[in-house]
């Protein structure tokens, strides 16, 4: 009798268990479930819960992006939503199976000879269906079978959930942020709000960036592209000492205006870079770096980062998945760091010199925020501002202008470029870009604005902006071309105290553009070649 029992004692053991260990992986789904990231909130996708899908397609559509998009999410998101109340529906027969059998066991009805069950109880619709004056009709051994079969169902529900899940996020993650309503609805980049002008933006010179630093003996094209391929380059003399200046001004500026220096990671984990990278940006901007996933000599795994292509993307995952305390916003940073790009879609664009390029340093403004009273807003003018003073400082003409509808990437609200005005190229060119991304990045990275989540109240979460204070490459370009004179370079007065107090950079080597248009000094019949000049060697470098 005893015996009997203990074994019974071990069966319900047993079946309690298998319970509480499917309770807790339902929870954990669930915890899953419940933190997953969204860049735009998921309710106002949904009609039925007073959310507005037309209003996201309009925003979609004036974006020039694909409404279809949006059709697809609010379709996933609805075969979802099913799914999740059939798992609910499953986890609670689940239940409802185990109690039945501790209780029959508990009043020692018999097990019961066979298990099979009656021809009602066999598709999953007539197992939804199920009561508990059903199982009561049943015997242990039918019920267990019942159990099992509802477990099949049960992983089936979730495996079809988080596929759909997967389908649902992907079109989810390409829908754009929703757009300020001062931006100029365009595809043409050619309609950019010119918003205002600093500056002479009609004086010409006569040399560009490129013959000039040269001419400074600045750079070293031939054994950059020798050593690092097309688009490589050696900054050497003058050349280094106007960016390290350039840095130190930038960061100096920005710590008079409260920002925090960060110097951050060169790469980053390619789970955290798909929280703040676009898709398209995998295929045409980030440097994927392959490594050994652990110092381990025996580990085989592998790694799989990405490098940074500005530091906007290690910052904006600085605070990834905290609640941020309301009295120590708004966070500001500057950003110091190399910078990495591909340029795919750039093949001849900017190709001579160092204007674009796919290594160079820049520091950048990256600001969290509260979501209220129209700070971001507030903030993205200051940003700006800071740009400008900047600029303003190396006496650099520019214009302001806001970035049309089409051209803006998913994440920005509302986009503002400072272009340069570059007389030796007789063209504006863009230094920097400042974005309010409002809460489109935060959402994804799970930054909440308060310090913990209220019971009743719904998750907010911070805004984030970002802005180019100082990309150097670019910036060195245009310094050249705006300070030159007949024999050399002014520096700017502020960059000088950074330079060892060097105010002019002298000129010692002719101007590439001027060799070629020499006249040939070669004799018809001369059998002699003249030598060849480092322009004539660079000409005929056909570097891949």
């Amino acid at each position: 009798m005893l015996t009997k029992n203990l074994g019974v004692l071990h069966q319900l053991h047993q079946i309690t268990q298998r319970s509480l260990n499917f309770l807790r992986y339902n929870q954990t789904r669930n915890l899953q479930r419940s933190t997953i990231s969204m860049v735009l909130d998921l309710e106002l996708f949904r009609a039925d819960k007073g959310g507005c899908p037309d209003k996201i397609k309009e925003n979609q559509s004036k974006r020039f992006k694909d409404v279809k998009l949006v059709d697809t999410v609010i379709e996933c998101d609805g075969k979802w939503r099913k799914l999740r109340f059939q798992a609910d529906n499953w986890n609670k027969l689940i239940n409802l199976c185990s109690k039945t059998i501790g209780k029959k066991m508990k009043n020692k009805e018999p097990v019961g000879d066979s298990d099979a069950i009656p021809d009602t109880l066999t598709t999953a619709e007539q197992l939804q269906e199920i009561k508990p004056e059903t199982l009561e009709q049943l015997t242990v051994r039918q019920i267990k079978k019942l159990r099992t079969m509802i477990d099949d169902n049960m992983k089936k529900c979730v495996a079809e959930r988080v596929e759909c899940e997967k389908v649902r996020h992907s079109n989810l993650f390409e829908v754009g942020n929703w757009l300020h309503e001062s931006v100029v609805v365009s595809k043409d980049e050619a309609e950019n709000e010119i918003v205002r002008t600093w500056g002479d933006v009609s004086q010409r010179k006569k040399y560009s960036h490129f013959d000039l630093l040269v001419m400074i003996d600045g750079v070293d094209y031939e054994r950059g592209a020798s050593v690092s391929g097309n688009r490589g380059y050696f900054l050497k003399g003058a050349g280094v000492l106007l960016q390290q200046a350039l840095k130190n001004l930038a960061v100096q500026i920005l710590l008079k205006k409260g920002f925090t220096p960060l110097y951050t990671p060169f790469f980053m984990k390619k789970e955290v870079m798909q929280e703040v990278a676009q898709l398209s940006q995998f295929d045409d901007e980030l440097y994927k770096v392959i490594g050994k996933g652990s110092e381990k000599e025996d580990d085989k795994s592998v790694s799989e980062n990405y490098l940074i292509a500005t530091s906007e993307q290690p910052i904006a995952a600085y605070h990834r998945g905290e609640w941020m305390d309301t009295a120590e916003l708004p966070k500001k940073y500057a950003g110091v760091s190399t910078c990495f790009r591909q340029e795919v879609g750039s093949h001849g664009r900017d190709t001579r010199g160092i204007f674009r390029v796919h290594q160079f340093e820049k520091i950048e403004q990256f600001v969290i925020c509260s979501p209220h009273d129209n700070q971001s807003w507030e903030l993205l003018d200051e940003m700006v501002n800071n740009a400008e003073e900047f600029y303003q400082a190396l006496n650099i003409p520019y214009q302001i202008v806001g970035i049309v509808s089409g051209a803006l990437n998913n994440a920005a609200a509302k986009k503002l470029d400072l272009e340069a005005w570059f007389p030796g190229s007789g063209a504006f060119r863009e230094l920097c870009s400042c974005s309010n991304c409002t809460d489109y990045q935060s959402r994804r990275l799970l930054v909440r604005y308060g310090q913990t989540k209220k019971m009743n109240d719904k998750a907010e979460f911070c805004h984030m902006l970002n802005a180019t204070m100082c990309a150097t490459t670019r910036v060195i370009c245009c310094i050249l071309e705006n300070n030159q004179t007949e024999d050399g370079i002014v520096v700017p007065a502020l960059l000088r105290p950074f330079m060892g107090n060097m105010d002019f950079i002298k000129f010692v080597k002719p101007a590439p553009i001027d060799e070629q248009a020499k006249p040939s000094n070669k004799k018809k019949g001369n059998k002699n070649k003249d030598k060849e000049t480092v322009t004539d060697k660079m000409q005929k470098m056909d570097v891949k």
